[in-house]
């Protein structure tokens, strides 16, 4: 056998101290022998809020926004539409912002503010709403109150919505012409109050505004004769009534009809009307009113979910503009409808 020549010992002694020397580095430079390191989301009080858009799990194209009657007096409830989106509460309240696109009603946010950002944080039930500085410039405290409850009841009818926080350029305000706005808002009890009395109970209704073109809810107080126990019956009574003189309010009920009776069994209401219901003669306005303001007013219980109306304690196949009535009658899936 032939021995290995000198060199190519020393030769072989180089690389194997090379390649001991680059495992080494590999090793100090926390190389793929390195234990990992916690990510930062990881680390205990790291936790950082994940903000993230307000999406539906599906598909939208009408929403129920809130604007003004034209005195300014009164928030309407009014549906408007648009092209199918996940993204509801983005348009909703660019439709609030930009205001009605009909005669009748008016805008209730101030020309001029816009809309930066809307979304949640985390998976919890407030939705932030972030605002130019144009809101800022709001003084008069009705105004101003009229301006966050109508974005307040816009954002919570919307599922899974509790509290509403209003931010103006990302930042939290105190306030917005002497109104509050921290902590975050919960959804009015009243859409329209008038009561006078702050421990009043009352009942809401749905009466016309001033043009009969619009159905507005407000609260009244009990009529006479009418308990806290029985509210489907108050409402009732309360709609017979027709609304406060100095309302500027028009009832939706001719007037001298009587409630006969009022019974409410799984989830439908049969409401027995006298022969005056029918007053009105003709005319689809009137008609529609009659309706709507019945069935808006009854299904807000959740005891009651479909409405039958008897007129002389008999079954009527239509109403003289022709409105079937011969079935129970649901909620209407659009309030005060305004295709934009």
């Amino acid at each position: 056998m032939k021995a290995d020549h000198p060199g190519n010992w020393r030769w072989g002694w180089s690389r194997v101290v090379l390649v001991l020397l680059l495992l080494v580095q590999v090793v100090l430079s926390g190389g793929c022998f390195s234990k990992p390191k916690p990510a930062t989301q990881d680390l205990p009080g790291k936790t950082a809020k994940e903000r993230r858009p307000l999406l539906y799990d599906r598909e939208l194209s009408q929403v129920l926004v809130y604007y003004l009657t034209r005195d300014g007096a009164y928030l309407v409830p009014v549906t408007v539409t648009f092209n199918p989106t996940r993204e509801v509460a983005k348009v909703a309240v660019e439709k609030l912002l930009a205001g009605p696109q009909v005669d009748g009603l008016k805008g209730v946010i101030p020309d001029g503010v816009k809309l930066r950002d809307v979304y949640l944080l985390d998976n919890q039930q407030t939705v932030y709403v972030d605002l130019t500085k144009e809101l800022l410039q709001v003084k008069d405290s009705g105004q101003a109150e009229r301006a966050i409850k109508a974005l307040v009841l816009t954002l919570t009818g919307l599922d899974n919505v509790r509290y509403v926080q209003v931010l103006v350029e990302g930042q939290a305000v105190p306030e917005v012409g002497g109104v509050k706005l921290d902590p975050p808002l919960a959804r009015p009890a009243t859409i329209n109050s008038l009561l006078k009395k702050d421990n009043q109970q009352g009942v809401q209704v749905y009466f016309n505004d001033a043009s009969a073109n619009f159905l507005v809810p407000v609260t009244v107080a009990l009529p006479p004769g009418a308990t806290g126990s029985d509210l489907p019956r108050a409402a009732i009574l309360a709609l017979l009534a027709g609304p406060p003189p100095d309302s500027r309010l028009v009832r939706t009920i001719w007037p001298g009809t009587r409630l006969l009776d009022l019974k409410i069994e799984h989830g439908l209401a049969t409401v027995n009307f006298s022969r005056e219901v029918t007053g009105y003669g003709g005319g689809s306005t009137a008609e529609t009113a009659l309706l709507n303001s019945l069935l808006f007013t009854l299904t807000q219980f959740p005891e009651i979910n479909r409405v039958q109306l008897l007129i002389e304690g008999q079954k009527r196949e239509y109403l003289p503009e022709g409105s079937a009535i011969d079935k129970p009658l649901s909620r209407p899936e659009q309030l005060n409808f305004l295709k934009h």
